[in-house]
């Protein structure tokens, strides 16, 4: 007999089985030290900055969006594979208590990583404004309504077929979302908060009725569950190999320019090999941009001092230790072994280009130290950083591949 807990146990657990087995290689020992220090460097200038923050600090606006957007984004995990089209749909009217357990499941771990981003941003908040204990416990609830809220209206989209109206919707709710916090962080009047409020119920109760007699759309959930979980085992894929992710490749066309440094020649096989997987692969280029952005914004953000030096090294080291997974990106591709060339061409093709990424990445940071630092900082981080790079290579990657 059917037993629709006992699936949803299976499932949940399988997914936590299989989430914990790449996060164990994850937050590995090296990726621990540097968040650690990472994260203690922030820690400290966040509370030097505290010190000599404005009173008038635009504290609604900027966590209002913030905020808003956390609040916006996400779904209800369902847990769903491309077999349950066949073998769950009959069964769609007994599935309610599977989609409560995955509601709740999604609010507690939605709400998580909301409260934690807002919980950073508390003592700036009682710096700015004359909030106290008991406001801090209101919103916090508060917050976690809104996020269940969210949640639910998100689900009730998914039996809309229509994209645009659920595109409508996430901007309708953003708009909602940002107009609320920003009222209750401004310190607005509660009757205007009180409104916003009823307007929120109202929306939630009409699409409540609209798609009560709607079937799920099936093909929809699936998806989502497959790309939430493929993001992940992207993620993962940058620290182990992942047999469960499917590539994703994108052409992009103005990248192209950087090709013509490599001549049209036998012996530069492997070298326009790799160099067209990490322009062209989502994970590496991806990978390498954002990382760049981070460390920018960290840049400009924090006091001219040792974050100055720190942060480009960490952005260099992260980069370079996630690129090192590209050495396996083709390891199944058996077209390979007929290269006519030396496995050394391939190891001198591979950690040239990864040395070239970084002394890129020194470049532009050392560009931008210029702007928020002295010249002769800049100097030092752009020689450092070709440095560092130049050592990564030879010190760390190589012995890397050796053990891959």
């Amino acid at each position: 007999m059917f037993n629709v807990d006992q699936l949803w146990k299976n499932r949940f657990s399988q997914y936590v089985n299989d989430t914990r087995k790449y996060l164990r290689y994850m937050f590995n020992d090296h990726l621990v030290i540097v968040m650690i220090f990472l994260l203690s460097g922030l820690a400290l200038a966040y509370q030097n900055w505290l010190e000599i923050v404005p009173p008038d600090f635009p504290y609604a606006l900027l966590m209002g969006a913030v905020l808003s957007l956390l609040l916006t984004r996400g779904s209800i995990h369902t847990f769903l594979k491309d077999p349950d089209l066949v073998f769950l749909l009959p069964l769609e009217e007994k599935l309610k208590p599977y989609k409560n357990k995955s509601f709740l499941y999604s609010i507690v771990l939605e709400s998580y990583f909301l409260l934690l981003v807002f919980g950073v941003s508390v003592p700036l908040w009682f710096r700015v404004s004359e909030a106290n204990f008991q406001t801090l416990v209101a919103v916090f609830i508060l917050l976690i309504g809104i996020k269940a809220w969210n949640l639910w209206l998100t689900w009730l989209l998914t039996h809309y077929t229509d994209k645009k109206i659920r595109l409508i919707d996430w901007w309708i709710r953003l708009a909602l979302n940002f107009g609320l916090l920003y009222l209750i962080f401004s310190g607005a009047n509660m009757l205007l908060i009180g409104m916003l409020l009823l307007v929120m119920i109202l929306l939630l109760i009409y699409f409540q009725k609209a798609t009560s007699k709607m079937n799920w759309k099936w093909e929809l959930l699936i998806e989502n569950e497959t790309k939430r979980m493929q993001l992940f085992y992207r993620v993962a894929n940058l620290f182990v190999d992942v047999p469960g992710l499917k590539g994703k490749v994108k052409r992009r066309k103005w990248l192209d320019l950087l090709l013509v440094f490599t001549s049209y020649e036998k012996r530069n096989s492997y070298q326009y090999l790799y160099l067209r997987t990490f322009l062209r692969s989502g994970d590496y280029f991806g990978l390498f941009g954002r990382l760049l952005v981070i460390g920018l914004v960290l840049l400009f953000l924090l006091p001219v001092g040792y974050s100055t030096y720190l942060v480009p090294v960490i952005v260099l080291y992260l980069t370079g230790f996630q690129l090192i997974p590209m050495w396996r990106h083709h390891y199944n591709k058996l077209w390979l072994t007929i290269y006519p060339l030396d496995e050394k061409q391939r190891l001198s093709a591979f950690t040239k280009m990864i040395m070239y990424i970084l002394i890129t990445q020194s470049i532009i940071l050392g560009v931008a130290v210029v702007i928020v630092a002295p010249f002769t900082q800049a100097v030092i981080v752009l020689i450092g950083g070709i440095l560092f790079s130049i050592l990564y290579v030879q010190l760390v990657v190589k012995t890397k591949i050796a053990k891959l």
